[in-house]
């Protein structure tokens, strides 16, 4: 399979004075984790969550200017591996001349299987971001700046209770257009979809491709063991 069959055609793009919010509110209503700005630049949800403070901002002075290209007819692995390697979530899709679409993580999740016999446990990642259902969104999304992540698993002791997503905070954010005092069970995800360090790569990939997820707790019977996301998924199979 190749990038043509599976990109999307339909890139949305704002321009360089657009606001944070917005270019939120953009995402918010397209169903989407990222704009083209003027063809110069990308802008993230996780790059609009992260600078909240100021919802006046333009895109201009948070986006990145480093475009990474991949041609239509390049093999959807060849994909996975670029994004893997770069640690980017999409890639411009070009002819040389134009730009024709966008392939993101997701798109690769939905559509390039894990070939390995490797599980959970052999990727997940062991230090997940962690809240309280009191905890303040403004505190999660710092957290979550710091370790450059745009998830976090939601607590009531050791047992997962919710997820806290960049879609989440930032519907929180045009709702409040504020993250101080905010709480987590306010916004959280209370549909928290699992599995377990003994479930296949696979398993998981097919989970996130079936529920349009990019996310998931590792838990066993009575606790949160870590997480797996698309870039763990991703990771293997670029291999």
């Amino acid at each position: 399979m190749l990038v043509k069959d599976i990109m999307t055609t339909s890139v949305v793009k704002v321009s360089k004075d657009t606001t944070t919010e917005k270019a939120l509110q953009i995402m918010l209503e397209n169903n989407i984790r990222r704009l083209l700005v003027d063809e110069d630049g990308i802008i993230t949800i996780r790059d609009l969550i992260y600078s909240w403070k100021d919802l006046k901002t333009p895109v201009e002075k948070i986006m990145s200017r480093d475009l990474l290209f991949i041609t239509p007819t390049s093999p959807i692995k060849e994909a996975c591996r670029i994004v893997t390697s770069e640690g980017v979530g999409s890639l411009v899709v070009g002819d040389g001349a134009r730009i024709v679409g966008i392939v993101t993580e997701r798109d690769l999740i939905r559509h390039c299987k894990v070939e390995s016999n490797a599980k959970v446990g052999d990727i997940m990642n062991v230090d997940p971001v962690i809240a309280t259902p009191d905890s303040e969104l403004s505190e999660i999304v710092e957290v979550m700046k710091s370790y450059w992540k745009r998830h976090a698993v939601v607590v009531d002791g050791k047992k997962p209770v919710g997820v806290i997503s960049a879609k989440d905070i930032a519907r929180a954010l045009l709702a409040k257009k504020t993250l101080k005092g905010v709480k987590a069970y306010d916004f959280m995800s209370i549909t928290v979809y699992k599995v377990t360090p003994d479930s296949s790569a696979e398993t998981a990939r097919l989970l996130m491709a079936e529920k349009n997820i990019g996310f998931l707790p590792v838990v066993d019977p009575v606790s949160l063991l870590g997480s797996l996301s698309e870039r763990e998924l991703l990771a293997v199979m670029s291999i």
